[in-house]
């Protein structure tokens, strides 16, 4: 069980970026960083290509090499941070740590959630990079 998120917080900023610049369409990337125990560091983005709309986003994981990947990141357009059902089924097979952005895309509008869905964003501590 997760214990202890750090997550880089120049990371979350840029990703939050990427969420505005692709509104009213999701965003999507694979977290990438360590898992240590039941604390995970989260400091790099996987690139992985997607397709887009603004009810979702359609990637290949089988053609991207996802040696270090610790979980996922998105948006939702919707403004609901809640995970889909089809998020449930992605947070099971990729990674420990997962995290939706809700529009407007700032830092209050984003969950965190454990593979199983479990929001575990009060485990989320914001790392500062400098």
């Amino acid at each position: 069980m997760v214990r202890l998120v750090r997550f880089s917080a120049d990371l979350l900023d840029s990703l939050l970026e990427a969420s505005r610049e692709n509104h009213p369409n999701e965003f999507f990337t694979v977290l990438g960083g360590e898992v240590d125990g039941d604390e995970i560091v989260v400091d790099s983005v996987l690139v992985v290509p997607f397709e887009a709309s603004d009810t979702g986003a359609v990637f290949d994981l089988m053609s991207v090499h996802l040696k270090g990947a610790v979980g996922t990141f998105h948006s939702h357009p919707s403004g609901d941070p809640a995970p889909s059902e089809d998020d449930l089924m992605l947070f099971k097979r990729l990674g420990a740590v997962h995290a939706i952005a809700a529009y407007p895309y700032r830092r209050r509008d984003v969950r965190f959630y454990d593979k199983s869905g479990r929001n575990i964003t009060e485990l989320v501590a914001l790392a500062d990079d400098r």
